[in-house]
């Protein structure tokens, strides 16, 4: 049960309980000393005496307390009270973006780039610094709403009240459900990640910021993490028409090989400003951006399949069906948090007053599916050549409307119409 107002823990005195869930509670609190409010949570008995996960706590708190950055929700302090550990961080009085979406219907595209981009630089800098995020999603973006002229954007929620190891995924983690929505393939299959499993989030954040949905969505997480895993993200373009210029810029931050995404989170974000025409962006200092076709997942008809490429569908049917015994249970309470109305133009992004802060408090799944694979001899795969090119996109788009055929059928029969002529 949460603790009441005016409860005295480790010298804080509690003002309001801000959310509470599987892990704890999220309290605003008085400073014992200073004239300050700050953001305190309180990790339940049961979680303060798993010794591993005390340790990789305690880890995780100094590193981000070490982290100092104006994007990021600064880390205060931490400790033990009554057999329950606690960490004190910086009281960000305003809104995430989740509820943002939900309230408001959406924010302007040059406030989804200003987001992006202060986000951006919150994970390059963290990430230089050996820490990775592990959960880059709208909800743990906030920003303050106490000067509505100088808007703060304050990335939170390092993994500090989560089990987390520094290089798995949902093999040897938990991993909240509102994750499913928008983590990296890498990281979904337990594999190594780097600060580009951070950038694919991020980049699916900014998806759902433009348009009002991540961009797999459905009922059932185990379908979602077969998309992530073997389906080409949906052109932006399908649901924004007006910003199809973006297109090969989402293309590459969500490209299913990490090797094929941007070097940098900002590298990222000024791709994308500069898509959108944001003044003050040099063309001339962008990474340049190729089409970056799933070159394992979309191959030609009548080439021959490659070993890889069997192996594939046995590894994802081994893990969606894990995920569908993981998941079932928790994900419909999360997906009525995470789905925001279809987008319309954005006219304003005030939303009604609301008190947030770092939340890492809410229903975990875990999964101990470990995937195993036989490393292959060398074989050719599809390149990037493969993949449609723009001039082809109009005839694919055309075929669908006409027969009913997916987007992969109808290229491939393009493809066939065109060797037989």
């Amino acid at each position: 049960m949460p603790m009441a107002e005016g409860t005295d823990f480790a010298g804080y005195t509690i003002i309001r309980c801000l959310g509470s869930g599987g892990m704890g509670e999220v309290y605003v609190a008085q400073h014992p000393r200073l004239p300050r409010q700050d953001a305190v949570k309180v990790l339940r008995p049961e979680t303060s005496t798993n010794q591993e996960f005390r340790e990789r706590f305690l880890r995780e708190a100094d590193l981000t307390a070490a982290l100092s950055h104006p994007n990021i929700v600064g880390v205060y302090d931490r400790g033990e009270f009554d057999g329950q550990l606690w960490i004190s961080m910086e009281y960000v009085d305003g809104t995430d973006v989740s509820r943002l979406l939900r309230s408001s219907g959406g924010v302007s595209d040059d406030q989804a780039a200003e987001i992006i981009s202060a986000v951006g630089r919150a994970l390059d800098y963290a990430h230089q610094h050996d820490l990775l995020h592990r959960d880059v999603k709208p909800a743990n973006i906030l920003i303050s709403d106490t000067d509505p002229a100088n808007k703060r954007i304050k990335l939170a929620d390092f993994g500090i009240a989560r089990c987390a190891d520094d290089s798995a995924g949902l093999t040897a983690t938990n991993m909240t459900v509102g994750t499913v929505f928008y983590a990296a393939p890498e990281q979904l299959t337990g594999s190594a990640i780097d600060g580009r499993a951070d950038q694919y989030a991020l980049a699916a954040t900014a998806f759902q910021l433009f348009t009002g949905a991540p961009p797999f969505e459905n009922s059932n997480a185990a379908v979602i993490i077969g998309k992530h895993l073997s389906t080409l993200p949906p052109a932006l373009s399908q649901r924004r028409p007006d910003l199809a210029a973006l297109d090969p810029v989402f293309a590459k931050a969500l490209a299913k090989d990490p090797k094929d995404r941007f070097d940098k989170c900002t590298d990222f974000a000024r791709a994308l400003q500069h898509g959108l025409g944001v003044a003050g962006v040099d063309a001339t200092t962008l990474a340049p951006i190729a089409q970056t076709g799933a070159t394992e997942i979309l191959q030609p008809a009548n080439q021959p399949r490659s070993r890889r490429s069997l192996i594939l569908p046995v590894v994802l049917t081994v893990l969606l069906i894990a995920a569908l015994v993981f998941a079932a249970v928790e994900f419909t309470r999360a997906k009525d948090e995470q789905q925001t109305p279809p987008r319309p133009a954005a006219t304003s992004t005030t939303a009604p007053p609301t008190t947030t802060t770092p939340s890492s408090t809410e229903t975990t799944v875990t999964s101990t599916v470990t995937v195993e694979t036989t490393t292959a001899a060398p074989t050719s795969t599809a390149t990037t050549t493969d993949a449609p090119a723009p001039e082809q996109e109009t005839p694919i788009r055309e075929c669908m409307d006409r027969t009913g055929m997916t987007r992969l059928q109808c290229w491939e029969e393009i493809r066939r119409s065109e060797r037989r002529r």
